[in-house]
């Protein structure tokens, strides 16, 4: 089941006429770009595949985990989580929800690379293709674990 295209931005009053300038268009895209480093510096960031397979993380999850770019990158979301719950129910529930589309949000205990808790204020958000296919899931996260 795909979600439904309802979830991707209204773009019918947005209308490309000869009138419609580069510059405007580079301005937009510039603000895309600040968005998008504001969050980098702001928040814990990493990417799955729709399998739970890391694509990417920023320095910022990797610092809140202990972990380096390459240990983590083409290992499963289950790395981070404890053996009792990768083996549970709620497990899989969790990825078949996101791989049905739907975003998953709240505090998360995960494991860092030396086996201590972590604790996450995430929100996990699939992230959709032209046709409204999930392909892929960005987990956006601040480290909440007290010292």
């Amino acid at each position: 089941m795909f979600a439904p295209r309802s979830h991707l931005p209204d773009t019918s009053t947005t209308i490309m006429t000869p009138t419609t300038t580069l510059a405007s268009l580079d301005s937009r895209l510039d603000m895309a770009h600040a968005a998008l480093d504001a969050i980098q510096r702001t928040q814990a960031v990493v990417e799955f595949d729709m399998k739970g397979t890391v694509l990417h993380a920023n320095q910022k999850f990797l610092d809140a985990m202990g972990y380096t770019l390459s240990e983590i990158v083409g290992c499963h979301h289950r790395l981070f989580c404890a053996p009792d719950y990768v083996a549970s129910q709620a497990y899989e529930l969790f990825w078949e929800t996101l791989r049905s589309g739907h975003p998953g949000q709240g505090e998360y205990m995960r494991l860092g690379r030396d086996g201590k808790p972590v604790w996450l204020q995430a929100a996990y958000n699939p992230v959709f293709d032209g046709e409204g296919r999930p392909i892929k899931v960005i987990k956006f996260a601040t480290d909440i674990t007290q010292s």
